[in-house]
């Protein structure tokens, strides 16, 4: 940004109203399933038979087959290709679930951020908790996210930037259980050219 083009307002006091406020619920395209399981596991060669065996895990303390706490996230990446009207039916079933919650909204904080220059991002550090075991018959997963803080500019190797945290939940379409929660911070930056 050249100085003519200089905000009126710091990047601080610009996402200050957006932070600590929930975002729109996204849910997944597919339900969680044992061949799901199976395949994380295969890709991790996990053979713990709680996420293999029915008959195993129907005696374990789950009573029932379940996923890896770390297939987490790759359950609920987003896939390289969906029919439309697949997505169509996503999206549609992503806005039922934001009905009721009218101030449920995407954060402008990422695109406020390239508005002031922060254009290249880094994850700088990420803590994850798992808090409930999750498997087939607990439907689709369900993703919100809100940011929770935004550091002043720094200036660190790579040039001036800003570290934003954001926490994201993770819930199960049957039963809006609570499962996992990330807390991520992104360093978003304007490179330095040298």
């Amino acid at each position: 940004m050249g100085e003519a083009e200089a905000p009126a307002v710091s990047f601080q006091e610009a996402v200050r109203p957006h932070l600590n406020k929930w975002g729109p619920f996204r849910i997944t395209r597919d339900e969680v399933t044992e061949t799901a399981i199976r395949r994380y596991c295969e890709v991790a060669e996990d053979g713990n038979p709680v996420y293999w065996d029915a008959e195993f895990a129907k005696s374990s303390r789950f009573g029932r087959i379940i996923a890896p706490p770390q297939s987490l996230f790759s359950m609920t990446f987003s896939p390289w290709w969906t029919p439309d009207y697949l997505q169509r039916k996503t999206a549609e079933d992503a806005a039922a679930l934001n009905a009721a919650d009218s101030t449920a909204e995407q954060s402008p904080i990422h695109a406020l951020s390239e508005q002031y220059g922060y254009t290249v991002n880094t994850v700088a550090g990420q803590e994850v908790e798992y808090l409930a075991p999750f498997g087939p018959w607990d439907g689709r997963l369900k993703m919100r996210s809100m940011t929770t803080n935004v550091s002043e500019e720094k200036t660190v190797r790579v040039g001036k930037g800003v570290f934003i945290t954001s926490v994201t939940e993770y819930r199960t379409e049957v039963g809006d259980r609570l499962i996992g929660r990330s807390t991520m911070v992104l360093l978003k930056y304007h490179a330095v050219k040298e």
